[in-house]
């Protein structure tokens, strides 16, 4: 016999199924639509089909149900604990793409205007040429402030910190109870793991700790007693009192104000001081170190030195810049523990530009997205005014250090970087290939000779970035080179995607002396290869109305200007 609860069951099962269905269908066409947006331009016939059968799919969900909610892993999307998406090439994941940015989960919500999933797929385009050491895809959402979308971000940093605070005994008990999860998210329920003893243990012993009376509060059970607070306080005043080795430094840095001419005095001098701050920072002692420095560094900026005690302080400095500490406060940087990463900072504020060779080879070894900007923003500022002993490092064998360093140079802007980057514009690695092509984009015209060798590239990705990055740095001067790869025998053979970058490339130009060779192509019928032709054909009268449009553009604007002439 049935009874109510299994028809309760049954009931909710169902329209589970049923949302799960409307998910899938949604999530596909999300997908489909969010895939076609990074490869056509928003007039593009096929993206507009696209996009309204989404505004279709998203109505239709939201007649039904209040949240269309999607959570992140690296490789999958799921919905309700159900993966309704799975890819593991990286370089297409549209899982990753949010996974690696931090973005755990992703929602939109009943009232959703239409405007907004376009302005949150305009963002999603932008991500193929995002500076991941500028920005990221979670800063893009959050600027754009959406009433109808929220995410969910996990931050390395905050998660390292963050903590729990209970309000209640039974908050604090709660908090003790071990959860585990690692396919919890496959059916939609979290499974509890086997609990581990030691943890048991350590929970009962906090127990017996508060030994709380019956109705009393957290607070009063934790409350300490007299003797407690003493002892507290006695451990507070003894911190208080400055360290010996503080007395100690702040009597040689008196001593070196006083010291004559004597140059072994000097050496000495120095030699402690090295030692001492190297010895502090191998016991992990970074703050102190930093305080010593610190001591010296305004020592120097507020008093009137001679020479030599000048030459000794920057010796000093200049140790405590190379590869020794350096590597120190890298190993600090990469360690398990408790990092403390405002004397890391601080610290690395004071190094000189001793500190460049050391800090590139830390640079190629770091994991830490946070860790890695950092050092990339000290060696822009270290470089800005010599890059010589950045560029080195370009013809090395690391290309993740040699992207990073790219995107320094970049950062720096120094006029000689053109004639370092020749070799790059042949590396086998197509991602250094890639970020030179960014690279030199930001030299404007400067840069278009370099610009134009990849559009022989190997990688169809690169060559079609390449013709609208020329196109935007040559203006007419590319239409040239431009029509040389589109009018070659094979270039209607190749994919869409590409022949309809270089196509937008020379309508940007908004070249009239393209239009004699875009007419042609667009009037011209084949019929062998006749889908791969009529690609070309429409490329070609995309092109056209994109220059048309220019030119009416620059008409008013001339019309414009002629009348404010007049009324002058």
């Amino acid at each position: 016999m049935t009874t109510f609860e299994d028809r309760v069951d049954a009931f909710e099962a169902k329209e589970i199924e049923e949302g799960l269905k409307s998910a899938k269908a949604l999530i596909q066409t999300f997908l489909q639509t969010l895939k076609t947006y990074r490869l056509y331009e928003s007039y593009h016939p096929v993206l507009r089909k696209y996009l309204d059968r989404l505004k279709k799919d998203f109505d239709r969900y939201f007649d039904e149900y209040d949240t269309f909610s999607l959570q992140v892993t690296e490789h999958q999307l799921f919905y309700r604990g159900h993966a309704v998406y799975e890819s593991e090439d990286v370089k297409e994941s549209i899982a990753f793409l949010f996974f690696k940015d931090g973005i755990r989960e992703i929602q939109f919500f009943r009232g959703l205007e239409f405007g907004e999933v376009v302005s949150f797929l305009e963002i999603m385009r932008k991500a193929d040429f995002i500076n991941r050491l500028e920005d990221d895809l979670v800063t893009l959402i959050w600027e754009k402030d959406f009433s109808h979308i929220a995410i969910t971000v996990v931050d390395d940093f905050l998660e390292e910190g963050a903590t729990f605070v209970p309000a209640t005994q039974q908050d604090l008990y709660k908090g003790m109870e071990y959860k585990g999860f690692e396919e919890g998210l496959l059916d939609g329920k979290m499974k509890e793991k086997e609990v581990d003893e030691d943890h048991i243990l350590e929970a009962e012993g906090i127990r017996q700790a508060i030994n709380s009376s019956p109705g009393q509060s957290l607070v009063q059970a934790c409350q300490l007693d007299a003797g407690e607070i003493a002892k507290i306080n006695q451990e507070i005043q003894r911190d208080g009192q400055p360290d010996y080795i503080f007395v100690l430094v702040d009597n040689l840095i008196e001593i070196l104000l006083h010291l004559g001419e004597d140059v072994d005095a000097y050496e000495n001098m120095i030699s402690y001081f090295e030692r001492t701050i190297l010895s502090l920072l191998e016991q992990k002692e970074i703050k102190k170190a930093l305080m010593i420095l610190k001591n010296l560094n305004d020592t120097m900026e507020s008093i009137v030195l001679k020479d030599k005690q000048i030459f000794a302080i920057r010796r000093i400095f200049d140790t405590m810049s190379g590869p020794q500490p350096i590597d120190i406060l890298g190993r600090a940087m990469k360690g398990d523990g408790e990092v403390d990463s405002e004397s890391i900072l601080k610290y690395l504020s004071l190094v000189t530009k001793q500190a460049i060779n050391p800090l590139c080879h830390l640079l190629g070894q770091l994991e830490s997205a946070k860790w890695r900007r950092v050092i990339c923003d000290l060696l822009a500022e270290l470089s800005k005014e010599d890059i010589q002993p950045l560029t080195k490092f370009l013809s090395g064998s690391n290309s993740f250090l040699i992207c990073h360093l790219l995107y320094v140079l970049g950062k720096i802007g120094h006029p000689s970087t053109l004639k370092y980057l020749k070799s790059l514009v042949v590396h086998e690695v197509p991602r250094v290939r890639e970020e030179t092509l960014q690279l030199l984009s930001k030299f404007g015209e400067r840069g278009k000779d370099l610009i134009q060798k990849f559009l022989g590239d190997s990688s169809a990705e690169i060559r079609a970035k390449a013709s609208v990055i020329l196109a935007r740095t040559a203006k007419g001067e590319a239409v040239k080179p431009l029509m040389e790869v589109i009018l070659s025998e094979e270039f209607y053979k190749r994919d869409y995607e590409e022949k309809a970058s270089f196509f937008r490339a020379l309508g940007e130009t908004g070249s009239r002396e393209a239009i004699p060779e875009l007419t042609k192509i667009a009037k011209k019928r084949r019929w062998l290869q006749k889908a791969k032709w009529d690609e070309m054909r429409v490329c070609a009268n995309n092109a056209l109305k994109m220059i048309e449009t220019a030119g009416k553009a620059n008409l008013q604007k001339s019309r414009g200007l002629l009348d404010k002439i007049e009324r002058l």
